[in-house]
């Protein structure tokens, strides 16, 4: 048995607010989609994130079906659950429309039964965990969730035999090594023979028992933390390499990682006292770059340097570049510094979902709060009935006890 395992794709993702970086992430994704196929996979898995937004525009949308539908020509069942990014609040999601085309099937917990030559239903309470299914293999997994959710569905999804479990979360073990937020740890986690995990963007395998816990991380460089290349320029110079991006290749449950060619993306950080020192080392930097690629600056300087200038200079020789100027004693940023520097990737995440400013994106960043800070609506409301109960202590007159529905799995669906 043999399967390609891909995940953090953000198709439709304009890195830096640049149209053709979304071209840059469909091409690296088709590209990997040709070597699975000639890898002669059994099935696909993607675990989550497969769009930048719940709701991706006609162009991204057109990208996932070309790659996806290589896969059905070639014979090839993809399973998918959805990520952080590309979930949706809607009854209908773009998940829904790519597995009504016959391009891919939706994993996870549903409010309907559903049954395939490629996926089958368990009952569970009022809901129904949707399978994967290749010969004698299961492939369960579900939807990015919070904590608290988490702690409720986790128990509920139990692979029997070899078993491939799903999900697009960080768990403690490896993320605490990358400074990320974690969502669960090992220990939470179901038995299976292979985890398929997204969520963390560099590539992470770990051994638990016999099985593996790989991350296969994101498809292209999503950020400057994932630079091909990072550039130290203080005293001397210093490079240092990025790690590749790619996917995994199964084959017996034993991981093979894949790289995928992308854009070279550079991190440069230069310290220097004089305005001039600082030039210098700029242009000595430039020079070893590749002309068609990204670079992120951070230039650190005692004196003013002309912003404008040193920009000019980048963008004509390089396809992009994002500059930030720092001041040694007062910091000043120019006017062209990324949106990146100002923002924390919650930040940045939350003002992508209010860009459509439409209903639906006012809920959509409702439930992305609510998820970043794990609020939970039971105990919120639980909270509050019991402060009000409080406040009323010492009086004389008799409350009536305020009756809460209870939420079922059918709530969180």
């Amino acid at each position: 048995m043999k399967f390609a395992h891909f995940a953090d794709l953000h198709l439709g993702y304009e890195q830096y607010n640049l149209p053709w970086r979304a071209e840059d992430f469909a091409t690296a994704f088709k590209n990997a989609v040709k070597i699975a196929i000639s890898e002669k996979v059994d099935f696909a898995i993607i675990a989550g994130d497969l769009f930048h937004r719940s709701v991706p525009n006609p162009k991204t949308l057109n990208d996932a079906i070309e790659a996806l539908s290589a896969f059905k020509e070639n014979g090839i069942p993809v399973f998918a659950v959805e990520g952080n990014h590309d979930k949706s609040i809607r009854e209908m999601s773009a998940y829904n429309l790519l597995e009504n085309l016959g391009l891919l099937n939706v994993l996870g917990f549903r409010r309907e039964r559903v049954e395939s030559d490629n996926v089958t239903s368990v009952k569970v309470e009022n809901v129904y965990l949707v399978k994967g299914v290749y010969k004698d293999v299961e492939i369960v997994g579900d939807k990015h969730r919070t904590k608290w959710q988490l702690e409720k569905f986790l128990p509920l999804m139990k692979p029997e035999g070899k078993s491939i479990l799903v999900l697009h979360q960080s768990v403690k073990e490896v993320v605490d090594f990358l400074d990320i937020s974690w969502d669960l740890t090992i220990d939470q986690l179901p038995e299976a023979k292979y985890y398929a995990l997204g969520h963390v963007h560099m590539h992470r395998e770990r051994k638990i028992g016999d099985a593996y816990l790989v991350y296969p991380g994101s498809i292209e460089r999503y950020d400057s933390r994932e630079a091909s290349s990072f550039f130290f320029y203080k005293d001397r110079l210093e490079v240092k390499n990025g790690e590749g991006k790619g996917f995994c290749i199964v084959e017996n449950f034993k991981p093979r990682f894949v790289e995928v060619e992308t854009r070279d993306l550079y991190a440069i950080s230069i310290d220097a006292e004089k305005r001039i020192e600082a030039e210098k080392k700029f242009f000595e930097v430039l020079n070893k770059l590749n002309s068609s690629a990204i670079a992120v600056v951070k230039i650190t300087c005692s004196e003013h340097m002309d912003s404008k200038k040193i920009l000019e200079l980048a963008l004509s020789r390089l396809r992009h570049a994002e500059i930030n100027f720092k001041r040694r004693e007062i910091e000043e940023i120019s006017r062209f510094v990324s949106e990146n520097e100002f923002f924390s990737d919650f930040e940045m995440k939350l003002l992508d979902i209010l860009r459509e400013e439409d209903e639906t994106s006012i809920k959509s960043a409702i439930d992305f709060i609510k998820e970043r800070f794990s609020i939970d609506e039971v105990k919120r409301e639980a909270q509050i009935a019991g402060d009000k109960d409080r406040a009323s202590e010492g009086k004389k007159e008799e409350k009536k006890e305020v009756g809460k529905k209870v939420k079922t799995l059918l709530d969180f669906i």
